[in-house]
């Protein structure tokens, strides 16, 4: 990173988010939302199921 003279936030948008879909990191407030979903009684009827929560990595 020094010796290409990247600063945070180039390596941040270059690197880290280059191959993410969104171009944004999961955020505490999406993981809680899930769980909070996965303890309602809407998600009574789901079982095994694998739920991505990553931005739409999975999904390329």
């Amino acid at each position: 990173m020094k010796a290409r003279n990247m600063t945070r936030e180039q390596v941040i948008n270059d690197v880290l988010l280059a191959a993410q879909p969104t171009k944004q990191f999961v955020k505490v407030e999406d993981v809680a939302g899930l769980a909070v979903f996965l303890v309602s009684e809407a998600a009574n009827q789901m079982n095994g199921a694998a739920l991505s929560l990553d931005g739409g990595w999975t999904a390329q």
